[in-house]
């Protein structure tokens, strides 16, 4: 925002410096620029070249008398009447933390060994070739554990 401030500014100040030079082939040549800080204070700058460059049918300017310039002004104004921005509140939505709902139920689990009987099958290996071959694995007993809810 600052560059882009300053940038404004610059063209501005080059403008001012085109219409001062009187190469402007135009009636009435006016420039001007308003800038705002939102609380009731602003920079204006406005440039005009006068009415130089029109002579009216060729014929010789009536009523100037002398050189005259461009004409550049600057005015600047600053808060003073203006109340002071209302401050913006914004409050987070309430948070309700609602207790989990309690349950009792009685009993109680309990763990327990089984054996299970595992049949032999068929199983598929890799040799040290990379050939795929078949062994034959025999069935066997395993334990498992079993957690049961006892009441």
């Amino acid at each position: 925002m600052k560059n882009t401030t300053q940038t404004v500014f610059g063209v501005l100040v080059a403008a001012a410096c085109v219409l001062t030079i009187g190469t402007a082939r135009a009636d009435r040549v006016s420039f001007g620029l308003g800038i705002s800080g939102g609380d009731c204070s602003f920079l204006a700058l406005g440039v005009n070249n006068g009415g130089h460059g029109h002579r009216g049918f060729g014929g010789p300017r009536r009523g100037w008398h002398g050189p005259r310039g461009p004409l550049v002004g600057v005015r600047l104004g600053f808060p003073r009447a203006c109340p002071p921005p209302v401050p913006v509140i914004v409050a987070p939505p309430a948070v309700v933390y609602a207790p989990a709902p309690v349950v009792v139920q009685r009993g109680y689990w309990q763990e327990r060994e089984e054996r299970v009987w595992i049949e032999g099958c068929w199983v598929e290996t890799v040799d040290l070739y990379g050939r795929r071959c078949k062994t034959w694995q025999p069935g066997r007993w395993e334990i498992r554990r079993i957690r049961e809810w006892v009441e």
